[in-house]
C-alpha cells in the first residue's frame, strides 16, 4: 500500500548563499576525535588539541583559520551546513578540519571576534499532519532489518494471520525497518501490545515527539 504521507514526512529546504558566525556552530559530522565523547566543541579542543588554543590571540586565531582542511573556508562548495527544525542546532557537515575549526571558535569567543562562514544550508523539517495521519491509522515500530530476524517475524505474523506493512528507514538507520500495524485490525493490535511489552521502539511516539519539539522551537524563534 502506498501512502502519500511517506513522501511528505520530511522536507528539505536549501539556501545556497547562507552566512553565519562561527559561534553558531554546535558540532561537526566528522572528526578524528570521537564526537560522542563531548557535549561541546570547546570540550573537544580543550581535551585533544590544547596546543591549538595555547594562546588566546588574533595570531593564533588566524593560524587556526588558515588550516587548509577547513574546507568551508578554503574549498567553497565541498562542506556545507545542516539544521534540523526539531533540534535547532547548526552542524557543519565537514570532511576535515574539525579541531582547527573548534579551536578558532574557542579563541574567537574569548576575543569577542566575529568569524563569518558561508556555504549551503540544508534545513530539514517534519510534516506534523503527515505524522498525525499515519499515527491515526497505524501503530508504528522500528525493528531489526536482519534477514534472519525478518524471516522469523514474517513467519510469526503470517501464522497469527496479522496484517502489517513495512517501510525502509533512512540513513543512518538502514539496518532497521519500520513496521506499521493497522489500528482497525484486532490481531495487529495484539501484536502492537506484544511489541510494547517487549520494549520495541515506538516510531509513532518518537515522530510525534519530534514534531511537537519542532513546533515549540519554531514558536520560540518567532517570539525571539
Amino acid at each position: 500500500m502506498v501512502r502519500p504521507e511517506y513522501t511528505r514526512l520530511g522536507r528539505c529546504e536549501v539556501d545556497t548563499q547562507w552566512t553565519c558566525d562561527i559561534s553558531e556552530l554546535h558540532g561537526f559530522s566528522a572528526s578524528k576525535s570521537d564526537l560522542r565523547d563531548f557535549a561541546t566543541t570547546d570540550q573537544m579542543v580543550e581535551k585533544n588539541s590544547r596546543e591549538m588554543i595555547s594562546e588566546i590571540s588574533l595570531k593564533k586565531l588566524d593560524e587556526n583559520l588558515a588550516h587548509r582542511e577547513i574546507r568551508i573556508i578554503h574549498s567553497p562548495g565541498s562542506d556545507y551546513f545542516t539544521r534540523y527544525r526539531w533540534d535547532g542546532r547548526l552542524w557543519l557537515m565537514n570532511s576535515g578540519g574539525s579541531h582547527h575549526t573548534a579551536a578558532a571558535k574557542y579563541i574567537a569567543a574569548r576575543l569577542g571576534c566575529q568569524v563569518p562562514l558561508s556555504g549551503k544550508l540544508y534545513t530539514y523539517s517534519l510534516d506534523p499532519r503527515a505524522i498525525a495521519s499515519l499515527c491515526n491509522d497505524y501503530r508504528m515500530f522500528v525493528i531489526s532489518n536482519d534477514s534472519e530476524f525478518q524471516n522469523a517475524f514474517s513467519q510469526a505474523m503470517r501464522s497469527f494471520n496479522a496484517t502489517w506493512l513495512w517501510h525502509s528507514m533512512p540513513r543512518p538507520y538502514t539496518d532497521a525497518r519500520a513496521i506499521l500495524l493497522p489500528r482497525n485490525e484486532s490481531r495487529s493490535m495484539h501484536v502492537a501490545k506484544a511489541l510494547d511489552t517487549a520494549g520495541i521502539a515506538d516510531l509513532g511516539a518518537h515522530l510525534t515527539n519530534l514534531a511537537t519539539r519542532q513546533d515549540s522551537f519554531v514558536m520560540r524563534q518567532r517570539i525571539a
